[in-house]
């Protein structure tokens, strides 16, 4: 057995030949680049396209095959410029009784497969070139057909106001799909952690992952999830979400007060929520307000008694989002000391400070030991370090 680090949920943002795919995310997002991103800066050993089943990207992964560059693995997933990839697809299915839309995600064990469950998709979207198409299929016709393709099927951001489906559809995942068993896994998104979700008695069967949802090369492993595998292919993957996540380590996800929808926004009076209880009507003008994923979880929690054993969770700060590490002490940290998940977890803090200085090193040092301060988000507005540390 061996930790494998994975983030299984990046997009991607043009074709090899510039054509939009993920239309907000940076055109600098291309295969090519995502999987060096992930390699060289970040230290993952695994990542998941969410859109290789757009027309565009899926010819640019034939071309690649065709070059013997995506080479395939025994077992499923491939190999692209010394890392992991599997092969996703992200869509937006609406409840058939409230309207209401939530994301979920596809995985496949291979190139032919999600071809297979491209073509079949494809009669159901407007446009099949771009990512995160509304399906005219039902939900639940939309898992037989990822099982048809013998695919993992995965809810994006479950918990994110923004179209996540416990966030902001339903409160049992009954509700929206006959047989919720059939899904594999939550993600627990920017916002919420475990405990947090460990709130809902109806999400504890689900293995929780942590994944970046990137729509930048920069964003690449802001939250992500290691694997304890026997070898790393996606078979050994699926089995490990299985029994709730019994082949996942850990999973590092965004500290949630850094999330841009943790408490409750009001847009009119630019307030974030600071009551102890969930609050959706702000107290100052009594307008609707912008959920916030703790609030909304607190407000459909059944308070279970009994909680299930998850992997431990770590509450992950991205290199960037520490004060003092601009542009170029990124650059220095990254060229001169190591990937990010070195620096982050692996290196001894007294060989990070002969190299950056120890200011830098009480940063790391802050985030291994959770004594960072956070001014937290909402409404669409990331949180923030603050510059002084937890005494």
């Amino acid at each position: 057995m061996a930790l494998f680090y994975g983030d299984l949920h990046i997009h991607i943002g043009s074709t090899n030949s510039g054509a939009p795919v993920k239309i907000t995310a940076s055109r600098t997002l291309t295969l090519e680049r995502i999987t060096q991103t992930a390699k060289g800066q970040k230290g993952l050993d695994l990542v998941g396209i969410v859109d290789a089943a757009c027309s565009g990207v899926l010819q640019d992964l034939q071309s690649l095959h065709e070059l013997g560059q995506l080479k395939p693995i025994v077992g499923g997933g491939a190999l692209l410029n010394g890392v992991t990839l599997f092969l996703g697809s992200e869509v937006e299915l609406v409840h058939q009784d409230t309207g209401k839309e939530a994301h979920f995600l596809a995985y496949f064990a291979d190139l032919a497969s999600i071809q297979g469950y491209a073509a079949a998709l494809k009669p159901h979207v407007t446009n099949p070139s771009l990512s995160t198409q509304r399906l005219r299929v039902s939900p639940v016709n939309w898992l037989k057909l990822v099982k048809e393709f013998e695919g993992v099927a995965i809810a994006a951001h479950a918990f994110t106001p923004h179209k996540g489906v416990y966030g902001s559809c339903v409160k049992r995942l009954e509700e929206m799909l006959s047989e919720p068993s059939q899904v594999s896994a939550l993600e627990l998104g920017l916002s919420a952690n475990t405990e947090m979700a460990l709130a809902v008695s109806d999400t504890h069967p689900y293995a929780y992952l942590a994944n970046s949802d990137a729509h930048s090369l920069q964003n690449i492993g802001r939250e992500f999830t290691v694997y304890n595998l026997p070898e790393l292919n996606f078979g050994a993957w699926r089995s490990a979400l299985e029994d709730g996540g019994r082949g996942i380590w850990a999973t590092h996800g965004l500290e949630p007060r850094l999330g841009k929808y943790y408490r409750s926004w009001c847009p009119r009076c630019e307030r974030l929520a600071d009551h102890e209880t969930p609050t959706f009507e702000c107290p100052y003008c009594k307008d609707p307000m912008v959920p916030g994923v703790w609030d909304r979880l607190q407000s459909i929690s059944d308070h279970p008694q009994v909680t299930p054993a998850k992997p431990p969770y770590t509450a992950h700060v991205p290199l960037r989002l520490l004060p003092g590490i601009g542009p170029k002490m990124y650059a220095k940290l990254i060229g001169e000391v190591g990937t990010e998940i070195d620096v982050l977890y692996r290196l001894p803090l007294d060989e990070i400070a002969a190299k950056v200085g120890s200011v830098i090193a009480d940063q790391i040092a802050a985030v291994r030991a959770g004594s960072l301060s956070f001014l937290p988000g909402g409404g669409g507005k990331y949180g923030r370090v603050t510059k002084g540390l937890k005494r």
